[in-house]
């Protein structure tokens, strides 16, 4: 036998082929691995995304100077629901879907002024993004927030009907459809829609 210099994978055809594709194969598909992988938490996220994030537009006035009629706001369902969180729940058949603003918690004692300032639990409570009732006709003596509900008022206290109203009253844990995670400003204005 003639003395070889040394093994070199190509001199056998064989050898070349396992030693050349190989690694391509194992490359190729460690990358389709990968992007499959991606695609499918994309595919996921997308899925989620379209079942749990809604989005509802603004009507009326009653959140102003939060939000303006025209404004689009995402929301998630329902999680729990604190002190200022913007809340959208099914007011019964004449409102249907409103935005507010929970400003009181089982238990809680809630009395309003008649220009719309809030008391809880016997405190002031400091609203900077609330119009206050020019004509004074928002008090409310107090009451006390029963289990399961939430008291909820809209940023404008003279144009808005809320918790204070019987028709919408303290609002159930049920009716409670999400809380607002972004809002979008509407481009056009208000008196033009």
């Amino acid at each position: 036998m003639p003395k070889s210099e040394g093994h070199r994978p190509h001199d056998n055809p064989a050898e070349s082929w396992a030693y050349d594709m190989t690694p391509r194969s194992d490359k190729r598909s460690g990358v389709a691995r990968v992007l499959i992988t991606v695609f499918v938490v994309l595919l996921l996220l997308s899925v989620a995304a379209t079942l749990y994030i809604r989005q509802y537009t603004v009507t009326g006035d009653s959140m102003e100077p939060t939000l303006m009629a025209g404004d689009r706001v995402f929301y998630v369902g329902f999680v729990q629901a604190n002190y200022g969180d913007l809340v959208i729940f099914h007011a019964g058949e004449t409102y249907g879907l409103v935005i507010k603003r929970v400003v009181g918690l089982p238990g809680d004692r809630i009395e309003i002024k008649a220009d719309g300032s809030l008391i809880r639990n016997g405190a002031m409570v400091e609203e900077g993004y609330m119009i206050p009732d020019p004509y004074g006709n928002s008090a409310m003596p107090e009451t006390v927030i029963e289990s399961g509900k939430f008291f909820v008022l809209g940023d404008n206290r003279a144009k808005s009907i809320d918790s204070r109203d019987i028709r919408v009253g303290q609002i159930s844990l049920d009716s409670i459809r999400g809380i607002v995670t972004r809002m979008l400003r509407s481009t056009i204005p208000a008196d033009a829609q």
